[in-house]
């Protein structure tokens, strides 16, 4: 009797550690099927130049670096127009000062190089409107983590490091058929 107990209570105990391997192995299954399509959302998102990258690190060129709020600052991409609003410290070369940069504009020049053996995107494009124009520098890793460098001729060299958010493509609206002319 005591030994059909202890080989039932073995046979038990080894069951419950199969049942927590098989549960470990379809979490890691699960994160990696939820990587994957986070990386093809990234991908998508850069190829079509519909994303928003939010910064939550300012980093002047002589070293300092200043926490941000992402919310407050960020970059928009969507087709050719950018919007970019994001704080600044450093030299300045105007008579006004200047706090932060808030622009929108387009996206005259616009380059994407995919590095696959490294996992990252970088874009370099040229952003103007009627009176600003900044060099942006964008480096996308496959995880979403990005750094991003501002030049122009007013203020100095300036980098960020935030976060890529893919904006939702568009779905093409089909007109009601009780709208027809």
């Amino acid at each position: 009797m005591r030994m059909l107990i202890l080989v039932l209570t073995g046979i038990g105990i080894l069951a419950s550690c199969a049942t927590s391997n098989v549960q470990e192995s379809s979490k890691s299954e699960a994160k990696s099927v939820k990587n994957a399509a986070e990386q093809a959302q990234i991908q998508q998102a850069v190829e079509n130049r519909r994303f928003i990258i939010k910064f939550d690190r300012l980093y002047n060129s002589y070293g300092g670096m200043v926490e941000l709020i992402p919310k407050a600052n960020y970059i928009i991409l969507d087709g050719d127009r950018v919007v970019i609003s994001a704080a600044y410290v450093g030299r300045q070369y105007n008579y006004r000062p200047i706090k932060g940069i808030d622009m929108v504009g387009r996206a005259v020049t616009f380059e994407l190089k995919n590095n696959t053996s490294r996992g990252l995107y970088e874009i370099r494009m040229k952003v103007k409107n009627d009176k600003n124009s900044f060099d942006v520098f964008l480096t996308i890793s496959k995880d979403g983590y990005c750094n991003t460098a501002l030049t122009s001729y007013r203020i100095d060299h300036v980098r960020y490091t935030g976060n890529f958010i893919p904006l939702i493509p568009k779905e093409p609206r089909a007109v009601p058929e009780d709208m027809l002319l």
